[in-house]
């Protein structure tokens, strides 16, 4: 069995388990995204773009719109209902520098060999080509819950995440700020530039909000208190949201 057979099946059971703050379940926030694309300055405009972990594609309709090519890649079939490649970020069917822009949405978390994938991407970059990688925090409170919770056994390891109301995930890694950039620049990205994501301040340092347990009115409090402090949170500490949004360039 190859090691990632368990979360192949996961996804396959589960299609619905989609964490990001871009959506991907039954569509995509495309304002948020062209926003974020947009204050990263990243541009699409007669670009080819690769969306590895694409899911059901739906960020396909962003690139079109801005001018880009779109192809993606995901490992379950079940998901699309759209024309993509199936294949694996280890191992991306694709020649050497194919691509002018890669997206990674909130994929990279789960992959079983990230430093494969982190080469891979690098691989069928073009020469000033650039990666967007949208993935979770887990550098403030939230990681140190994360850790709690599976060095106590009440989670299976890399399996708790904060949100949907704390369901487990079939292989969610501890991400951190500080490993993300280890890891791309062993890949061979030299620039990098990361900005959080006001609304998702909340689950980064009180992931307790989306716990089952908590009342659904203090939730609603908590919920309105974070959108009041996200903006300024996020620009004091990019690290205080729960998703980070990169910019890598090779």
């Amino acid at each position: 069995m190859t090691p990632d057979n368990p979360i192949r099946a996961f996804y396959e059971d589960h299609p619905r388990m989609v964490s990001s703050p871009f959506g991907g379940v039954d569509g995509i926030d495309g304002g948020l995204l062209r926003d974020t694309l947009a204050l990263l300055d990243i541009s699409l405009a007669d670009r080819a773009v690769l969306d590895v972990g694409c899911g059901r594609g739906y960020a396909e309709d962003v690139v079109r719109n801005l001018g880009g090519r779109y192809v993606g890649l995901d490992f379950v079939a079940s998901r699309g209902g759209f024309p993509l490649v199936l294949g694996d970020a280890a191992r991306l069917p694709f020649p050497d520098a194919r691509f002018d822009v890669v997206f990674c949405i909130d994929a990279s978390e789960h992959f079983p060999d990230p430093a494969r994938a982190a080469s891979e991407v690098r691989r069928v970059l073009r020469p000033g080509g650039v990666f967007f990688l949208s993935a979770p925090n887990y550098g403030n409170v939230a990681g140190v819950v994360k850790k709690c919770c599976e060095a106590l056994g009440w989670y299976a390891r890399d399996s708790w995440a904060p949100f949907g109301r704390w369901t487990p995930q079939e292989y969610e890694r501890a991400l951190t700020p500080w490993g993300v950039r280890r890891l791309y620049r062993d890949a061979g990205f030299r620039q990098m530039r990361v900005m959080g994501h006001p609304r998702e301040v909340g689950l980064g340092l009180f992931p307790w909000m989306d716990h089952p347990r908590m009342p659904e009115a203090a939730r609603f409090r908590l919920q309105r208190l974070f959108q009041r402090i996200g903006p300024a949170a996020v620009r004091l500490w990019p690290g205080s949201s729960l998703h980070l949004f990169w910019r890598m360039e090779v």
